[in-house]
This record gives C-alpha cells, structure tokens and sequence, in this order.
C-alpha cells in the first residue's frame, strides 16, 4: 500500500501550481480533506485516496498510466478513475428541456438537471466505503465557509452548488 507520506508528494507535485475555490494552492484544499477524515478516525488509506482523487482530471493532463509509474497502484488509480466526474451533458440538457416545457426558469433548470446527474453519479460509488468516504469529505470540506465567499451563498448559482453537494453526500450514505 502507497503510505500517505508518499501520496502527498505525488498530489504536491502533480497539482504544483494549481489553485482551490478559496484562491490557495490546491494541494492544501487536498490536505483539509485529509485533515478532515483523520479528525473523524477515518483510516490513512481512505486518507491516501482523498488526497489522490484528483490526480487524472482534465486540469492535470495525466493519464492511468502516467499515475501508476509515480508509483500509485493500479487499484488505487481504477478506484480514482471511477471517481472522476464527467458530466453527461447531453443528459442535462434533455433533463433541462424538459423542466424547462414544465414551467421551470432555464437557468434554474439547468441547474437542476446538473444536480440529479451529479447525485446519480455520487450514488454510484456508495458500495465502495473508501470511495464513498474520500467523496463524502472532499464535498463536506467544500461547503464551508472558507470555500464559499459570503456573498456567493446568495447568488442562485451558489445556492443550487451547494444544495447539490448536500444532496450528493446524503447519496454516498456515508
């Protein structure tokens, strides 16, 4: 098993000059979800995959394989795969058609078929307690306030982001 020493150093590295919601470096966003799973006696291997999670995404450009040579093992990297988001747009925007012929506001339907597609997919990691976990964290940690100007909490767009992270912690059943 990769120690979470180590899983630090490679999520330091790969998201070396990226920045959080809150406009500091990513890699502490990483360690307070961390911090926020080993203050609730969450295991270092659920700690591990929630610093790792974000590893193969579009912003970092590294691909499965390039993950695995820094030394992550490969059911690590399919369990991080498999908790990357990719948004069915094409879905949402049938879904948002049709709230939109019910009578809904097209921004606020837009808004809600992002949040049921994003809640089903959250559901889908919810038979895997250290990917329902490390999930669960990342969008606990994301609704505080640090991440979340005051002022954003009353802007529309705000307010459906943060019912949807609410909505898909409450999918992951943890």
């Amino acid at each position: 098993m990769l120690s979470y020493a180590e899983a630090y150093k490679i999520a330091a590295d790969v998201h070396k000059n990226q920045m959080d919601k809150a406009g500091g470096p990513y890699i502490d966003f990483l360690q307070n979800v961390a911090d926020y799973l080993k203050n609730k006696g969450e295991s270092e291997e659920v700690q591990t995959l929630a610093i790792l999670q974000d590893l193969i995404t579009d912003s970092t450009k590294k691909t499965p394989e390039e993950v695995i040579a820094m030394g992550v093992p490969a059911d690590m990297v399919e369990k991080i795969q498999k908790m990357t988001y990719h948004k069915n747009q094409g879905w949402i925007d049938e879904y948002s058609c049709k709230l939109m012929a019910e009578g809904v506001p097209a921004e606020e339907a837009n808004y809600e078929a992002r949040e049921k597609e994003f809640v089903k997919f959250m559901g889908t990691l919810k038979d895997d307690p250290l990917m329902a976990k490390a999930k669960s964290a990342i969008l606990n940690v994301l609704l505080e306030d640090k991440y979340i100007k005051r002022q954003e909490r009353r802007e529309l767009k705000t307010k459906f982001r943060l019912k949807k992270y609410q909505a898909a912690i409450e999918a992951l059943g943890v």
